[in-house]
């Protein structure tokens, strides 16, 4: 398979490697930086399950000797993890979020996290209003569940099973699906569908009955997880659908921010969003913004866009705004129907596009190819499609805005199957820019979520987001890449689909970075 860990920081040379070509936050002390994620040779070393990580007992302090600071200014926080009978950790691994607020005036900020390897974490939180606050952190994900994952991801390829039915005639059969290739011993047993799957990994168990041949893969559902596992799994694998209120330390941090130009809140740059080069938004600084009086405010550059629909309106005009991917993208969507006043005719994972004939603009939806978890309703075989061909059907002419996601279906499998599909879609992507020049194309990176109740983790989002960053590497230039990371640790969602309000933030940021670009 191919190496998901290129990005990971193992030694100090590797750091300073990757702070040369920019991955790392210039302003950072590369001496203090640690892990954002675990390498793969730990992932695959068992790890002892009987004395996890435990909020009550762990502890957190300012790496300061004063608790007020200027606006601006890093406030360094180190938190060293104890298990539950009080014993120091000695090793990391596990995901934690570091947030700082206000709730008086609905201002939050999310920390940039590092895992020291030893049990100690640390985390850099800018001073971004003037006012009281407080730090606080979460245990996200242990290490225990990380381990887990990917052992059933090494294993079995997936956390969730997908099945296909089969149909002819009559005659009906549901089997299992993969995106593993079966071993050659097993071939015959399997259908190879990856060519149906616009060419990437899918195989599914051939019928048993004689007249339903591969070719008559019809629709697909998917369930919950049907593994070998022994107690001590099973008990891992309902950590992150538990209540997270038990994980979040006791130990709090208070500090006073202020500012001695009378500021209320930080000053992001002159240029506007709209004309800040693709390049630029690819770059590694956290955080990019923060909220304040229940409104993000980005720090890259100046958010110019009216929050109105007539502001709206005229970036759409004469355009379709594809937001292909999962149902994140569909909640994306709809929050541009609310907004804007016009019907949705969206049903359940089937692809749609609506039109304002008044306002003259399009919005298009559809799911993105397998790996897709369309739960227990059975969806035909048209409900998917790769995201490569959308890029290859649009006409030289188009000036439409284009929004590509993948992210929280493949946090069930394996991140080289992630890997696979974004390598896919850069070729396509590369040949639209330069055939059609006045295509607005953009790439939605991950966000991060407060458990769910179907067990999923947003800590694969740290390894998707470098994923993406590699594989587009070519199209810095070209590609707008929208970073909600930041957004989502600020102000926690729990589970995989944002709140409506945050939906509503993520959206604005997206306007505000693709609108009036060509």
């Amino acid at each position: 398979m191919l190496s998901i860990f290129a990005a990971v920081y193992t030694n100090w040379a590797t750091f300073k490697e990757w702070n040369t070509y920019g991955w790392l936050t210039s302003n950072r002390d590369i001496n203090a930086y640690g892990l954002r994620y675990l390498p793969e040779s730990v992932v695959r070393s068992p790890t002892t399950p009987n004395h996890p990580s435990c909020a009550a007992k762990s502890q957190m302090y300012l790496k300061h000797n004063h608790t007020t600071f200027l606006l601006c200014d890093p406030i360094k926080v180190q938190i060293n993890m104890y298990d539950v009978n009080g014993y120091r950790k000695l090793t990391g691994g596990d995901f934690l979020r570091v947030w700082m607020e206000d709730r008086k005036s609905n201002a939050s900020v999310s920390g940039d996290v590092t895992d020291f390897n030893n049990g100690s974490y640390g985390a850099v939180i800018k001073a971004t209003w003037a006012g009281h606050a407080i730090i606080r952190a979460l245990i996200n994900t242990r290490k225990e569940e990380i381990v887990l994952q990917y052992k059933i991801f090494d294993e079995y390829g997936s956390l969730w099973n997908v099945h296909a039915t089969f149909v002819k005639n009559q005659l009906s059969e549901t089997t299992t699906c993969s995106t593993k290739q079966p071993s050659p011993l097993t071939q015959p047993e399997w259908c190879n569908l990856t060519l149906e799957n616009s060419g990437l990994p899918w195989y599914c168990r051939r019928p048993s009955i004689a007249n339903l041949t591969c070719d008559t893969w019809s629709y697909s559902h998917s369930s919950g997880v049907s593994f070998k596992l022994n107690n001590t799994e099973r008990d891992i694998l309902q950590w992150s659908r538990k209540d997270p209120t038990p994980d979040i330390l006791p130990v709090t941090i208070k500090v006073l921010l202020i500012n001695e130009d009378n500021k209320t809140t930080l000053t992001p740059p002159a240029t506007p969003c709209s004309r800040m080069p693709p390049k630029a938004t690819w770059h590694r600084v956290s955080p990019t913004g923060f909220f304040h009086n229940n409104t993000w405010h980005p720090l890259q550059c100046t958010d110019t866009l009216p929050r109105t629909a007539a502001a709206y309106r005229k970036c759409l005009k004469g355009k379709t705004i594809w937001l292909h991917g999962d149902s994140t993208s569909a909640q994306f969507k709809q929050s541009l129907h609310s907004f804007l006043h016009f019907p949705s005719h969206g049903h359940g994972h089937m692809p749609v596009t609506d039109t304002d004939t008044t306002y003259n603009f399009s919005v298009s939806w559809r799911a993105h190819e397998m790996p897709f978890y369309h739960g227990s309703t059975r969806y035909p075989r048209i409900a998917e499609k790769a995201q490569h061909l959308v890029l290859e059907s649009l006409p030289d002419t188009s000036s439409d805005i284009v929004v590509l996601y993948l992210y929280v279906h493949f946090t069930v499998v394996h991140p080289d199957v992630f890997r696979q599909h974004v390598r896919r879609i850069v070729p396509p992507a590369r040949k639209l820019l330069a055939r059609a020049p006045n295509v607005t194309l953009a790439v939605r990176g991950p966000h991060t979520f407060v458990r769910s109740s179907k067990g999923l983790s947003s800590y694969w989002g740290l390894i998707h987001t470098d994923i993406l960053h590699q594989e587009f590497s070519s199209l810095h230039h070209r590609v707008v890449y929208l970073n909600f990371w930041d957004l989502t640790m600020a102000r926690p969602s729990y589970g995989s689909h944002p709140d409506k309000s945050i939906i509503q933030h993520m959206v604005h940021n997206m306007m505000s970075f693709v609108c009036f670009r060509t």
